[in-house]
């Protein structure tokens, strides 16, 4: 046969009989599959691997191993481990008051990110006075030395910048949160860590409900009560269509901003700060202390406080604000957010802007000072019924209080 052409391909063999096992590897001693010897193993063990292609000795490492790779975030031969997040929520099942009780929690957390708060917000108002002053002396020309706490002389140009200077405060406190206690921004907020828009318009409606029963209020006291224990409104008259148009579109655009800012300061970083301090568990000594400052009332008093601190009421109207603070306050935790008393706080301020400006008095938006004691006893009633009409639209909509 010529060598240069193919022999006759090999035929198959057998067809093998399933269920039959591959025939036993070679005894010791036995030639290999490649011709060379087998190795030579004592009877009863079984042979050793074949020699590995490679050398044991690495000339790079002077004839040593090199060590085994190590895994920057775990142990050699694992992908990774785990590693906590730098922003942490609060875990599932806590109300609104301990949302900042995190496990990046420390005592001095709070602390440090009011004095944070407290620094941006001061820092942000300068600029934007400063900013406001530049822009105004650009396209308005120089104006007269401020009078008292007003810096412009127009009513409704210091009223946008007061305005202005409160509605910054809302990214500063969710910085602070974020910065300092490591949560989310928007925790502040709600459980849910974001703002629920759907209920907070759920919420205008008892809040215009508040508005309506507190002008009907009103009346049945001035109808009762002498004229000079009457909560009325002063008298005016309608300064018309041209000059309640422009300052009535800028006191719809920046109350809700104002007034959510307030919410966000008073309501949701004091409380929540406060809140944070309560222990984990009522159990050990003063069980009753630690019971109390799990609970939201410290923080809600607090906050009230502070918020008719940063008022300039006297007397009754104190009163009035300090239960007004509580019962957003308490409505806040209760229903696991803002929204109600960003809605409450909202509408009563924008009325209390438009209607005095419809009248004439405009110029007045800063002024604050006392009432008789019937405001307080008819305010009584008119948030009692925004309380209940708050907590029953929240049972009627299932509205989750806990993260």
């Amino acid at each position: 046969m010529d060598p240069q052409q193919p022999g006759p391909s090999p035929q198959p063999g057998p067809y093998s009989q399933p269920g039959q096992y591959p025939p036993p590897p070679p005894h010791p001693g036995t030639p290999g599959p490649y011709g060379q010897p087998g190795p030579q193993q004592p009877p009863g063990q079984y042979p050793q691997p074949y020699p590995q292609p490679y050398p044991q000795t690495y000339p790079q490492t002077g004839g040593q191993q090199p060590a085994p790779y190590a895994h920057p975030y775990g142990q050699p031969g694992l992908p990774y481990a785990y590693r906590e997040p730098r922003i942490v929520p609060a875990p599932a099942g806590t109300p609104y008051h301990r949302l900042a009780r995190t496990s990046k929690h420390t005592w001095w957390r709070p602390v440090l990110g009011s004095v944070l708060l407290a620094a941006m917000a001061f820092c942000v108002m300068m600029f934007v006075v400063v900013a406001w002053v530049i822009v105004h002396e650009l396209v308005a020309g120089p104006f007269g030395t401020p009078q008292g706490a007003d810096i412009f002389p127009s009513a409704t140009e210091n009223l946008a910048l007061s305005l202005v200077l409160l509605a910054v405060l809302t990214p500063l406190v969710g910085l602070a949160a974020w910065i300092v206690q490591r949560r989310p921004f928007w925790s502040v907020a709600s459980v849910l860590n974001r703002i629920r828009w759907r209920w907070l318009l759920w919420c205008c409606l008892p809040a215009l409900g508040y508005v309506v029963l507190s002008y009907l209020m009103g009346l049945l006291v001035d109808a009762v009560f002498p004229p000079q224990d009457a909560i009325g409104s002063e008298g005016g008259a309608w300064i018309g269509l041209g000059a309640f148009v422009g300052p009535a579109l800028l006191i719809l655009v920046l109350v809700p901003f104002q007034s959510t800012a307030e919410e966000f300061v008073f309501r949701g970083w004091v409380i929540q700060a406060v809140g944070a301090y309560g222990p984990d568990s009522a159990e050990g000594r003063a069980p009753w202390l630690r019971r109390l400052f799990r609970s939201p009332w410290p923080g809600i008093v607090i906050g009230a406080a502070a918020f008719v601190s940063a008022h300039g009421y006297s007397g009754w109207a104190m009163a009035d604000v300090f239960l007004f603070a509580v019962t957003v306050g308490w409505l806040t935790v209760r229903t696991g957010g803002l929204e109600s008393g960003i809605a409450l706080h909202a509408t009563n301020n924008l009325v209390a802007f438009l209607l005095p400006l419809a009248m004439g008095h405009g110029s007045e938006w800063n002024q604050q000072g006392g009432a008789p004691w019937t405001l307080l006893a008819s305010d009584v009633i008119c948030l009692g019924a925004y309380a209940f009409a708050v907590t029953w639209l929240a049972r009627r909509r299932e509205l989750g209080r806990l993260s």
